[in-house]
């Protein structure tokens, strides 16, 4: 039994260890998120100041948290999705985020059958669903990263689009495999009809409760404005649940919900007296609220993502460990990286005309391996599932662990020198 006490102490401690690990990768430029997952294991399996054991509270109640962070994470990358900025870089961004996220998944999910098929019993499902958790960058990570490393706006655009959409793949696609997985004896025509179902019945659900919520907070505005974030929260974690309810994939559905609640409610009403208002600016657009809603997202997101990292890390074992494990971690991140190196050349249209630069560029692209939240999500989930995978989140782990180390001193080495004056592509360089 936990001791509530030191169950308060040591959430009180996580949100302030988290603020002063984003103060601090700030200042070095290093990520929160290896020091996170370090502190949980030191807590958990290292020291067993906590019990994180099979039957443990910890154990018992990683549905419930993995839920809730999808609820809120995806809620959130959702919300921060302004197709109106992607304009210029849409289709470009878009073909680099699928080309090589779906490059990264196929190679290391082929790499990780032949490694582990015959030693942990992998299927070629399994294997796949450890590969598509990470088969892209972080956008817990990237977004701080590109404003400290200086990089053109359209790179800078495409990365942060990248390890958005890089995120809510990693979450989707082992999802969906785990449905399959989890259905035994399923036909190919049902294994259809269950992604036709996960995708569109989700999204539509999406897309329906999204507009319903809209329509309350623009009828009650005079009361609900104050209290928006909360009662969208509130709205947020009943549509995941239905959503699981009714037979729907609750990520896509609450993916959705956050991507079109942004962008039709922050509609503002024209203040031309001639302007005839159209059926959004009337019955559902409500700004203020999504500015209300944004800001204390930003609050709610820190935590749950501080939170989540130290809790993987007390869920770690090290009863499969080995150095066969770490060389394979070692091996993923490698190839993880050469895909990266080779899928580069895709932007090139968006790097500097100076060679020094564009060469700095590519191996910011290259080294922007570290992987974060959504493969920490997915490690957990084949519990939720009651899908039995040997190793499964100990392996993940490794792989977060070891990709966080070589990305933080990858571009700690391509950027150790003094940052020369950043140019859009196709700019001439600066005469001396």
């Amino acid at each position: 039994m936990l001791n509530y006490d030191i169950v308060f102490i040591f959430v009180a401690g996580v949100a302030f260890l988290g603020f002063i690990l984003n103060a601090l990768f700030d200042k070095i430029n290093i990520t929160s998120v290896l020091p996170l997952m370090l502190i949980g294991l030191l807590i958990g399996p290292v020291f067993h100041f906590v019990n994180t054991g099979a039957g443990s509270t910890i154990a018992d109640l990683t549905p419930y948290v993995t839920a809730l962070a999808v609820s809120f994470i995806l809620f959130d990358v959702g919300i921060n999705i302004r197709i109106s900025k992607l304009k210029t870089v849409f289709k470009k961004a878009t073909s680099f985020t699928f080309e090589l996220a779906t490059a990264t998944g196929i190679v290391v999910g082929i790499v990780t059958f032949l490694a582990f098929h015959y030693t942990l019993g992998w299927t070629i499902a399994e294997s796949f669903i450890f590969s598509f958790a990470l088969s892209g960058p972080s956008s817990i990570i990237v977004p701080t990263l590109v404003k400290v490393i200086k990089v053109g706006d359209d790179l800078k655009t495409t990365l942060v689009y990248e390890s958005v959409a890089s995120d809510t793949l990693e979450l989707i696609i082992p999802i969906l495999l785990l449905d399959i997985i989890a259905s035994a004896g399923i036909t190919g025509i049902a294994i259809v009809g269950l992604v036709l179902s996960a995708v569109v019945g989700s999204i539509i659900f999406g897309l329906v409760s999204a507009v319903f919520w809209l329509f309350i907070l623009n009828r009650f505005k005079a009361y609900s404005e104050s209290y928006s974030w909360m009662l969208t929260i509130a709205m947020v974690i009943a549509t995941y649940g239905i959503s699981e309810l009714i037979g729907f994939n609750g990520a896509i559905t609450i993916f959705v919900f956050g991507i079109l609640f942004s962008n039709i409610g922050s509609v503002k009403p024209s203040t031309d007296p001639v302007h005839e208002p159209n059926f959004v600016e009337k019955f559902l657009a409500v700004p203020y609220s999504i500015d209300h809603i944004k800001d204390y997202q930003k609050e709610i997101v820190f935590f749950t993502s501080t939170f989540f990292f130290v809790y993987i890390g007390m869920l770690f074992t090290f009863s499969g460990v080995y150095i066969d494990s770490l060389v394979f971690a070692v091996m993923i991140t490698f190839v993880i990286m050469l895909v990266r190196f080779m899928g580069s050349g895709l932007l090139k249209k968006f790097l500097s005309n100076d060679q020094k630069e564009a060469v700095k560029q590519r191996n910011f692209i290259s080294y922007n391996v570290a992987r974060g939240l959504s493969p920490a999500i997915v490690a957990t989930l084949p519990l939720t599932y009651g899908v039995v995978i040997p190793g499964f989140l100990d392996s993940i782990f490794l792989v977060i662990l070891i990709t966080n180390i070589a990305s933080t001193a990858g571009i700690f080495m391509a950027y150790r020198h003094k940052p020369v004056e950043v140019m859009k592509a196709g700019q001439a360089p600066s005469p001396v």
